[in-house]
């Protein structure tokens, strides 16, 4: 079976390595590994970087501005000349343009799409009404196209399959929640924190308003004897105070295992991956409980997940629980077990090579 993953990897116009450049990054080789012929069509970032050095097959493609009808174009070409049993493309970007170069007579292509959020999420988000025009102008745009040009959907938890399914009408949904990392340390390899060692906070991801960056400061403010570990990196300013640490992108897993807990403040979030990867490690998570993240930290509710509202004073409180001496130490342990093995990323790969499989031999 050959696939074609196409993927504006970031958005048009914008770099990031989220969810979706991750799964490629991951994903990609564990499915070569199972036998599949794997073409990868993204942007030349360090994406491609990872998947020429894991011997993927890749191509340079990607959008150059919001509507491109040369990037649709170009997809139509590699499929007419490779003819892959099935078109997988991932975020909107490459969801639009893929169908647009599909089109009518490239219904024999089976296509799957994965947009990796919710489009309702960030327009319900957006501060202003002309930032929540944009956003609607894309849901709009891509349920027209999901109609002249049908295909299976993956939602990457049951939050965002039920927007597609309840406020976009959309049809033929399939969830497949984000795994784990192809390689990750299990809980009981992470050491314990010394009690007498200052208690550390860790935010992992995007600085932006989206992911509650705009909160980082106050909350650290609210607690001057804790430190604060602030990694990722974007236009959000964190204020220079004496208990903040900026250390910009770092290994997750290293990252974790040095924290006494992880922030998580999002204001979107289809899914929440790094809430997931602190407690599979046995790290508390104090978060927002937006989107995905209520469900992903459901089982693990007052032992290894604190829900706070979306104000500092309410974080501040949130985290002095999880972080409280000797909380659940043992119980937290067995939680992070039990997440390690129902997000295992070996089952992942077996539900998406199922589902592609079923897609390619589907005769409609």
């Amino acid at each position: 079976m050959r696939i074609l993953f196409v993927c504006t990897t970031g958005g048009s116009g914008r770099r990031q390595l989220g969810g979706a450049e991750r799964f490629l990054i991951e994903m990609l080789p564990a499915l070569a590994r199972q036998g599949v012929e794997v073409v990868a069509a993204t942007p030349d970032d360090e994406v491609a970087a990872s998947l020429r050095e894991s011997g993927i097959q890749w191509l340079p493609l990607g959008a150059t501005r919001r509507i491109d009808l040369g990037y649709a174009r170009e997809i139509r070409r590699i499929v007419d000349e490779l003819r892959p049993d099935v078109v997988s493309a991932h975020l909107l970007s490459a969801a639009m343009h893929a169908r647009v170069g599909l089109g009518v007579q490239g219904r024999r292509t089976p296509l799957v799409v994965a947009l990796h959020n919710s489009l309702w999420q960030y327009r319900d988000a957006a501060e202003s009404l002309r930032e929540k025009a944009a956003v609607q102008a894309n849901i709009t745009t891509d349920l027209i196209f999901r109609r002249l040009r049908p295909h299976a959907t993956v939602a990457v938890s049951t939050f965002e399959g039920e927007e597609l399914q309840e406020r976009g009408h959309v049809r033929n949904v399939h969830v497949i929640p984000n795994p784990l990392p192809a390689v990750w340390p299990d809980v009981d390899d992470t050491p314990s924190l010394a009690p007498t060692a200052p208690v550390r906070v860790g935010f992992l991801g995007r600085l932006e308003r989206e992911k509650g960056a705009d909160l980082l400061s106050d909350i650290a403010a609210g607690l001057p004897e804790i430190e604060f570990l602030i990694a990722g990196a974007g236009a959000t300013p964190i204020a220079p105070l004496p208990n903040i640490k900026l250390v910009g992108r770092v290994d997750a897993a290293s990252f974790l295992q040095k924290v006494n807990c992880l922030l998580v403040p999002s204001r979107v979030e289809a899914f929440g991956r790094s809430a997931l990867e602190a407690m599979s490690l046995g790290v508390p998570v104090v978060h927002s409980g937006v989107g995905g993240l209520t469900e992903v930290t459901r089982r693990g509710a007052g032992v290894l997940a604190y829900r706070a509202d979306m104000t500092a004073d309410a974080m501040v409180a949130a985290i002095r629980a999880a972080t409280r001496p000797g909380a659940y130490n043992e119980q937290r342990r067995e939680l992070a077990r039990e997440y390690a093995t129902q997000y295992s990323f070996a089952s992942c790969v077996e539900r998406w090579l199922s589902l592609y499989r079923a897609v390619a031999d589907d005769p409609r």
